[in-house]
């Protein structure tokens, strides 16, 4: 989601960069709303099409089935800026109609993305805008991934998984209209859910798929100690820098040196106990349905990988944890977690594969999960 210079100036007097008095700049918020228009191109829908790929290749750099993937029979969703667009024959050419919560954004803002679309088709401006009420929006934070995202709607005909480079995760239905989208969470792997859905109970519904989905046996976060704890120090020093100026009234004063701050929260006793125990700390997180006699957890690297086509040219071994007798996850509580400490773990591809023995000695394989490590986060692949 985009935010504004404006939004982000404003921001900065009210408290990083603090001014005696400081006025904000940014109006208040524009309340939330989906906002949508309809407007006729002569061209026909393959030339629309074409029009459009050529657009995002100029301005982003992706092809057209990566930035307007179709969602249904003549209907698309626009990853760029998170917009519908639903194309039917008109009298001379097609009839175009762009959708898209406003979230806050703006509706200045959304209005020039569908006016820069609306241009790119020859359609006739300025454009006409209609608002209506905003869709009803949930939010939760759970272990769960874009896999799982696409498991637990896998038998729901509307629900469409999109690539994107935006978002860690996103699902689409264009009728009815909602969506779901993953944002990463600082914490031991949990992301970020919002669901966004015409009604209440719709979006409740949604909700109560997914959770039921990451209620399974297997594996639902892989993350680095050491990089957690790095954000965590960084999150307090901004923070205490913050302090200092609100307890400083009527004078100026300078921007702290962020690592000046850091080095501080660092040497504290505590932390400087955490930081070497997060040191090369990589941790996984899982969920059991019943009691084993053992977990075991195979680290290897798939070597060579390449993300576009998925292939690679050799696994190799990194690390194995066992966990003795490990207790079944209840629905409440948080996922099992097992760590490994892995030194100078490299960038690149990681499989990660849960195994576990059972009371009469058998081996079972619970999960097996794929991993693209960029020397900070795990996304999965």
């Amino acid at each position: 989601m985009r935010v504004s210079h404006t939004i982000l100036w404003s921001v900065a007097l009210s408290g990083i960069w603090p001014v005696c008095q400081a006025q904000t700049l940014a109006a208040p918020p524009a309340p939330n709303i989906t906002l949508s228009t309809r407007f006729a191109t002569p061209l026909s829908y393959e030339t629309a099409l074409t029009r459009l790929g050529g657009y995002y290749q100029e301005q982003v750099g992706r092809i057209l089935p990566l930035t307007l993937p179709e969602i249904g029979p003549m209907r698309h969703f626009e990853v760029w800026h998170d917009m519908f667009l639903f194309f039917e024959l008109g009298l001379k050419g097609m009839n175009v109609t762009v959708i898209r919560p406003t979230e806050s954004l703006g509706n200045r803002l959304v209005k020039t993305w569908m006016q820069e679309v609306a241009g790119r088709l020859e359609a006739e401006l300025p454009l006409e805008f209609k608002e209506e009420p905003a869709l009803f929006k949930m939010e939760a934070d759970l272990f769960a991934s874009r896999r799982d995202m696409a498991r637990a709607f896998k038998s729901d005909a509307t629900m469409k998984a999109i690539p994107t480079w935006e978002h860690a995760g996103l699902m689409v239905s264009a009728a009815p209209l909602a969506w779901v989208v993953l944002a990463p969470s600082r914490n031991h792997g949990v992301h970020r859910v919002k669901i966004e859905a015409g009604n209440p109970a719709d979006a409740r519904q949604l909700l109560a798929k997914l959770t039921q989905e990451i209620q399974k046996p297997g594996i639902y976060a892989v993350y680095s100690e050491e990089a957690e704890l790095d954000q965590e120090i960084r999150e307090l020093a901004g923070g205490q820098s913050a302090e200092v100026a609100a307890t400083t009234p009527g004078a100026y004063i300078p921007n702290p040196d962020q690592k000046y701050l850091e080095g501080k929260v660092r040497a504290e006793p505590e932390m400087a106990k955490r930081t070497a125990a997060a040191q090369d700390q990589f941790a996984v997180r899982c969920r059991l349905e019943k009691a084993y006699r053992k977990l075991t957890l195979d680290w290897s690297e798939l070597t060579g990988y390449a993300r576009i086509s998925g292939r690679y040219e050799a696994e190799r071994a990194v690390a194995q944890t066992a966990l003795l007798a490990p207790k079944p996850s209840l629905p409440s509580a948080p996922p099992v977690t097992l760590r490994a400490r892995l030194s100078l773990l490299q960038p690149g591809a990681y499989r990660v594969r849960l195994e576990a023995e059972d009371v009469d000695g058998r081996t079972v394989r619970i999960d097996e999960r794929s991993y693209w490590f960029d020397g900070k986060v795990f996304e999965e692949l």
